[in-house]
Order: structure tokens, then sequence, then C-alpha cells
């Protein structure tokens, strides 16, 4: 789990510095605060040497795509990574947890091919084996180079490389140490990617896990089960109506749940990223939603980081922590300070008392 946080020149961070973080930790703060980019700065750190997941943290926030010039370097898809779109100031994201210890990401832009052709010779593949990385001469190449530091401090450098031939990665990164799996708050999961991550469960003999939580929102939900519908795989419901419905069917916040509840479950000794948590609940339930959903990051040893605007959430999080006994939760506030933006860390002692003086914590 991640002990400590920090953030520099990316998205709207010029710097930020999380500590004393938890198992399950809760970001709140005004709009354009930098909430789903602290989310996304953590998404690129568990991924630590895979630079193709900076082309999914657009894809997150509903950009399906963006037209790139190569022959000119005022539009890359990676500027809006960088704090101010200034890319002469690298990204430096260090972490420090407790299966990896300190390690540290960098990113940056090579902007010419010449600049880019005297990295060659020091470019190593995975296996130590040289490997010579070749760029088109019709044309620039777009190249955002990534530097991975493990715990012993040994660099390991990866290239995301846009010329006409394409866009690849070279080398070839390894697989991540641990699961990471981020639920943005505008795209819904594939209802085949939910399906698939149910099998795994029923393999593992653990699908009543999803099936105790969902019924905290529809208490007729007898079983589950994947069923293929016009050729593709979705988790349907029993809910005593003589067939099987469409989760879809039974509400948006069965869905969200479901998938919530999957990620965490196929993430094990991983970490869960969830962008406006409460999205789709009522909050009736969202006391009993955190109760379960603390007891399955437990159970499956995973690290959730979540974003919301809501009292309502803060509270029930706060009171189901207490109720379990187990008060593994904390709230990070953001906020702007001047022209920065710093986080404000409630423990449970910070926490109940602003709440009982109803003080503003979202």
């Amino acid at each position: 789990m991640y002990k400590s946080f920090e953030v520099r020149n990316f998205r709207c961070f010029r710097k930020l510095f999380l500590d004393k973080l938890e198992r399950v930790n809760l970001v709140a703060g005004l709009n354009n605060v930098g909430k789903t980019a602290l989310l996304e700065a953590l998404f690129l750190h568990c991924g630590a040497s895979n630079p193709e997941l900076t082309m999914r943290l657009n894809a997150f926030r509903g950009v399906e795509s963006i037209k790139v010039d190569l022959g000119s370097w005022s539009e890359t898809p990676w500027h809006s990574l960088f704090w101010g779109y200034d890319v002469t100031r690298e990204v430096e994201l260090v972490g420090e947890n407790t299966l990896n210890g300190q390690r540290s990401l960098r990113l940056k832009l090579v902007r010419r091919e010449e600049e880019f052709s005297k990295l060659r010779p020091s470019v190593k593949h995975s296996l130590d084996e040289p490997r010579i990385i070749t760029l088109s001469s019709e044309a620039l190449a777009q190249v955002l180079e990534l530097e991975y530091k493990d715990r012993a401090g040994h660099a390991h450098n990866y290239y995301m490389i846009l010329d006409p031939n394409g866009m690849r990665i070279e080398p070839t990164p390894p697989p991540p140490t641990f699961p990471a799996i981020f639920l943005g708050a505008r795209i819904r999961i594939p209802a085949a990617e939910d399906a698939e991550r149910l099998g795994k469960l029923e393999i593992l003999g653990q699908q009543d896990v999803l099936l105790k939580i969902l019924k905290l929102v529809e208490p007729r939900l007898r079983r589950l089960a994947v069923a293929v519908v016009a050729g593709v795989p979705m988790i349907h419901g029993d809910a005593g109506l003589g067939r099987l419905v469409p989760l879809p069917f039974m509400g948006e916040g069965m869905v969200r749940i479901c998938s919530l509840v999957l990620a965490i479950a196929n993430s094990p000794k991983g970490v869960v990223l969830v962008d406006e948590v409460e999205n789709g609940l009522h909050h009736s339930i969202l006391n009993k939603v955190w109760t379960a959903v603390a007891e399955v990051a437990r159970q499956f040893d995973v690290q959730i980081f979540a974003t919301t605007h809501s009292l309502e959430c803060i509270v029930a999080a706060h009171m189901a922590f207490i109720e379990s006994g187990i008060y593994d939760f904390r709230l990070h506030r953001l906020e702007h300070v001047n022209d920065a933006i710093r986080a404000v860390t409630y423990d449970r002692e910070t926490l109940e008392a602003a709440i009982e003086m109803e003080m503003e914590v979202r």
C-alpha cells in the first residue's frame, strides 16, 4: 500500500504531497482542484514502466481521440499531462509503497529526432538485449520518454513513439508489480469486462462476495449469472421475476457497485482508483456500501483512492469505518492556496470534530 505520494508538474499540480495514506482514501475538494488528476497520477505510478498508460488518461475523461499533426510540435497527445502545458518541465511522481519501497517516475517530451537519436545507444531491452529504436525520416517524430527508478535507484527508460509508422513502445515494458484499475466517472466499464471479472471470481469460488453487496441495493436479488446477449457476455441477476435480467436494467447504482466490487476483488494486493464514487448511489445506502467495500478491500488486501463531491458520502464513510471497529480510512481535501494546491488530511478525530462543528470538508 502507498504510505505517501508526491506529484510535480503534472496536470494542475506544480507540487503536491500526500502522506498518512490509509487503506481507503477519499479525496474531496472544489471543482477543478485536481481530484481526478491525482487519481491519474497514481494510476501512472502504479503502472511504473508502461508509457502506454498516458494514452488512457484522456479516455477516462471522455476524450476518445486527439488529432495529431506530426509536422507540428504545437500539439501532442501528451501536452496536457504537463503543468501549464509547459513541456520544458519534467513530470515527476514519487511514491512510498510497502510492497515496492520508494520509486519514482519521470516523464519528458523529446522534441527532435536528432535529440532522440542520442539516446539510442543507451536503450536496452527488458532482457538486457541491445535495441535500436528507428524513427521515420519523413516527418518529425513525437516521443515521450519515461524513466522509472526502482527501489534500488536503478533507472529504466521506455519510449512512446508516434511517427508515420504508427504508435509503439520501445523497449517492451515488463508487467506491473501489482494490479491497478481505474474506474472513471464518465466511462462505464464494458459489460464483457465485468463479466470476465465475475468469471474469475467464480473460478475461485468467491462469486458470493459480489452478490452479498448487490443485495444492499436490491434485496430481492437471489443469484448472479453471466449470459451472452447479441454476442456480448453480460452479468444478469435473478430478482424473482421468473427470468434473468441484465444488470444495467436494475439501475445505474447496481452497475456502479458491481464494477467497483469486481475491480477490488480482481486487484489483490493492488490499487483501485474511483472517480466520483457516489455516482448512481442513493444516500440512504452509502453507509452499508462503505462497510461492504471496506470488508472486500481488507479481504483482498487492496488500497482504494476515490473522489467525491458529496458531504453525505464523506459522513457515511466516516461512520461506516467507526462502526466496523477498524478505522483504516482517511479524508484528504484538496484546496487552492494562492497559486498552489495543497492537501489537508483528516484523521478520525479531526474529521469527527469538523463534522460536529459543521465545517466544510468537501
